[in-house]
């Protein structure tokens, strides 16, 4: 039995908590599918805006529209991240959450993007699909938001075929 909630889940769980330094950690069958739950637990809805670089997997976006809310799409900088100056300018009355995309194990300025979001009551969403195993400053990415999602895509740092987790330093989540 290594499928669901045996022992193997709930090993692998707990190495990630310990690994990531993250409260709580979720297996899901994918990235895709942690997004979705990001989404829905912060009751994203019809006519939030949720603000992601434009060079991302179609599932960013998706998972955002899943839940109703609009996908507002960034420039990127020239290390292929989303931009934060270009992010500043994007945010509206009806933004309600930042996802950045860690791609190939890098990430924006997370200290910046951080502020940003604190300083205009937004949450963060980190798709981190492409970041296990990479930090900012020593903290593990994936981290920095209330919510996070890596993936376990056999294109993945480290891979099974298929799968995800959801990241959680909320104990409300």
């Amino acid at each position: 039995h290594f499928s669901g909630n045996g022992p193997f889940t709930k090993k692998v769980e707990k190495w990630l908590e310990e690994f990531l330094g993250a409260e709580r950690i979720l297996l899901t069958h994918s990235c895709t599918a942690a997004l979705e739950m990001s989404s829905m637990i912060l009751g994203l809805g019809p006519g939030d805006e949720v603000i992601m670089p434009s060079f991302t997997f179609v599932t960013t976006a998706s998972s955002i529209m899943r839940s109703g809310a609009k996908p507002v799409f960034c420039e990127i900088d020239e290390n292929m991240l989303i931009d934060l100056d270009d992010l500043k300018r994007k945010i509206t009355d009806r933004t309600k959450a930042i996802l950045p995309v860690h791609y190939a194990g890098s990430a924006p300025n997370m200290d910046e993007l951080s502020l940003i979001c604190e300083s205009n009551s937004l949450e963060m969403i980190e798709d981190s699909a492409q970041g296990l195993g990479s930090t900012w400053k020593g903290r593990s990415l994936g981290t920095f938001g209330k919510l996070g999602a890596v993936s376990f895509h056999e294109t993945k740092n480290i891979h099974c075929g298929e799968g995800g987790a959801i990241i959680t330093n909320n104990k409300k989540y």
